[in-house]
């Protein structure tokens, strides 16, 4: 059997060695720790300025190059919509659904000879009567507001006819046609 003497001699070794432990244990927490706050400081610098080291410089000024180049392809990108806009207004031929503001139908009033300075007038020959249109609208809310201010000018008579691939349908036709190209397109 141990003495008294021996056990606190055993005892207070395994004291030391744990203390030891202790104390490496705390040096290693203090030096994670560090490195972690050192890790976030850095992280949170790079949010604000370009890093020390790395491809950030590079990649920064990649992505601003392609922020310029977005812009630029916006820009080109609706001034081809504004294009096709005008050329699809100015062209005989239709696909798809338009409105025009009818201003209005004759039987022998005959404008075939000023057409080529009217060239945003629109003739149809093709029932009774010779239709006159002003504008290819796509948008109904816009051909709305296109008639009230024909209105406005004096032709009281204005209304909104709606053609679907050329061909003249009601209003609520096209509007149904409208969406169903719309639906088709999303799908």
């Amino acid at each position: 059997m141990e003495t008294l003497a021996e056990q606190y001699q055993d005892l207070s070794k395994k004291t030391s060695a744990l203390r030891r432990y202790n104390n490496r244990l705390l040096a290693s927490l203090k030096i994670l720790g560090v490195l972690l706050l050192l890790a976030l400081a850095y992280i949170i610098y790079i949010e604000y300025f370009p890093p020390f080291f790395g491809r950030w410089p590079e990649l920064s000024e990649r992505y601003k190059n392609l922020q310029v180049n977005n812009e630029l392809l916006e820009k080109e990108l609706d001034s081809l919509q504004r294009i096709n806009s005008l050329l699809v207004e100015v062209s005989p031929y239709y696909t798809g659904v338009f409105f025009e503001v009818q201003i209005g139908a004759f039987e022998s009033f005959d404008l075939e000879k000023y057409k080529e300075g009217l060239a945003k007038l629109n003739i149809d020959y093709s029932g009774e009567l010779d239709q006159y249109t002003l504008g290819k609208f796509r948008n109904l809310e816009i051909a709305q507001d296109f008639a009230k201010d024909i209105r406005k000018m004096g032709i009281r008579d204005a209304f909104i006819i709606a053609k679907v691939d050329g061909k003249r349908v009601s209003v609520k036709e096209a509007q149904a046609e409208a969406e169903r190209l719309k639906e088709g397109d999303e799908g």
